[in-house]
């Protein structure tokens, strides 16, 4: 008696539906993926600008007992307008808005869309060691606003036009959606900085 002899393996349909069933969740998987690598690297970055932000505000609060007793005649209406004028010349942060820019090897101070306003390189160098000795020596790109000497807000990338960044103290997945649209799509240099306070 002759025994059927059954063969073994995948049938057309069965090879179709396997093939439908990875495509389904393959689909599902990649933007997942994605999202959480952005979300962590943007966490990652985050920790970063707090570092900074901290690091900025030791500086900022260093280079205020220097130039307090400028600031306080170049604030004061009895002193002789020249006497005031040396004073507000010789400031570096002053009492108003103070935006500072590191590249990764030079440091700045810039107006709020980023563009180099030409101040002392010698203040630009010391307020970047000041930060840098904290910041692992000047790692990554960043910007900073400060405002009457205290350190409002900071952003952070490994590149100037990096992809994940970071600021501080709202973190990116605190800010409105256009806001955050506008960081993850600007370079450091030009991200406006009083829109993350």
């Amino acid at each position: 008696m002759k025994t059927k002899k059954t063969r073994k393996g995948f049938t057309l349909i069965e090879l179709v539906m396997v093939l439908a069933i990875m495509g389904i969740l393959i689909a599902i998987i990649i933007p997942s993926w994605s999202y959480f690598v952005r979300r962590s690297r943007e966490r990652t970055a985050n920790a970063k600008a707090k570092v900074i932000f901290n690091a900025a505000q030791t500086e900022v609060t260093r280079v205020n007992m220097k130039e307090r007793p400028d600031l306080n005649v170049a604030n004061d209406p009895a002193a002789d307008s020249v006497k005031r004028a040396n004073a507000q010349n010789a400031l570096y942060i002053g009492d108003g808005d103070f935006y500072f820019y590191w590249d990764g090897k030079n440091g700045a101070e810039v107006d709020k869309d980023g563009n180099d306003i030409g101040s002392d390189s010698k203040s630009n160098i010391s307020f970047a060691n000041g930060i840098n000795n904290i910041n692992n020596n000047g790692e990554g790109v960043y910007k900073i606003y400060v405002n009457n000497y205290n350190v409002q807000s900071v952003v952070y990338s490994d590149l100037a036009k990096g992809r994940y960044k970071g600021t501080y103290p709202r973190m990116m997945d605190d800010l409105p959606d256009a806001v955050r649209s506008s960081v993850r799509s600007n370079a450091v240099q030009s991200i406006d900085l009083k829109s993350i306070v």
